[in-house]
């Protein structure tokens, strides 16, 4: 039977008299890619800041690798082998990007020595050189990551959240800002994450084809609210997903 490794149940999120968040539950397997799409201001953004310890649930629970990491502190999250990416680039831009990735290792052993050495012992050299060839920047090594196209910031951004060796990879928007042809290489490497190294992907994501045709698995909110959860072709037929979301003209190229 496939483990659960990260389970939310029942959460909410209120701001003041409003809420973003209602009533939201979901389980994730360890090796699925999972997806959460819905409308601007659907609460996607505020889900996943729940989960990755930058906002405390208002209630429920979330619960990673059997243990209750509800409300707890986002660097305590990340040490327990959550890691994330942003929808924006968050690289050192006027270091190379050798150096954005040693940082992002040392960073990761700063938090969590101690875990992170036991991971390391038990699993490939998540070195320098190994990660950069994974993601496919061999050959940028001593490149300025700011001088870089946008689309290989964003991976290198990737390259960053392996350096800690995470089980699970939070995803904000991947695709956000890129061409067709970098899409589909991001695309590519989320479903490369899952195949060669085991890491399960909990993505946020508007583009339809990249969603389609990586995800395991959709969670559909709107206004707060999960209104679908399934398949991705169970999903993009649902008349409520249709209504809500995509409209009934969508084609997914």
């Amino acid at each position: 039977m496939t483990k659960v490794l990260l389970e939310v149940q029942g959460l909410n999120r209120r701001f003041g008299g409003l809420t973003a968040v209602s009533d939201v539950s979901f389980a994730v397997q360890q090796g699925e890619i999972f997806g959460i799409i819905g409308p601007n201001g659907a609460g996607k953004s505020t889900l996943f800041n729940v989960i990755a310890g930058h906002l405390k649930p208002s209630a429920g629970k979330v619960r990673f690798d059997d243990h209750d990491i509800s409300g707890h502190a986002s660097d305590e999250i990340s040490r327990r082998g959550i890691g994330r990416t942003f929808q924006s680039v968050h690289v050192f831009a006027k270091q190379t990007v050798a150096e954005n990735l040693r940082r992002a290792e040392i960073l990761a052993r700063r938090h969590n020595p101690f875990a992170y050495l036991a991971r390391r012992a038990l699993s490939s050299q998540a070195d320098v050189a190994d990660v950069a060839s994974f993601v496919g920047l061999t050959g940028y090594l001593d490149n300025e990551a700011g001088g870089l196209a946008y689309g290989l910031q964003k991976i290198l951004g990737v390259g960053m959240a392996m350096m800690a060796e995470p089980r699970l990879l939070l995803m904000d928007e991947p695709a956000a800002g890129l061409n067709p042809s970098e899409k589909r290489a991001m695309g590519a490497l989320i479903r490369k994450l899952r195949e060669q190294r085991g890491i399960t992907v909990l993505l946020v994501e508007h583009d339809m084809p990249l969603v389609m045709s990586s995800c395991d698995r959709i969670l559909v909110i709107n206004q707060g609210k999960p209104i679908a959860l399934g398949t991705p072709a169970a999903v993009k037929a649902d008349p409520s997903v249709i209504d809500a979301y995509l409209g009934e003209d969508y084609e997914f190229a």
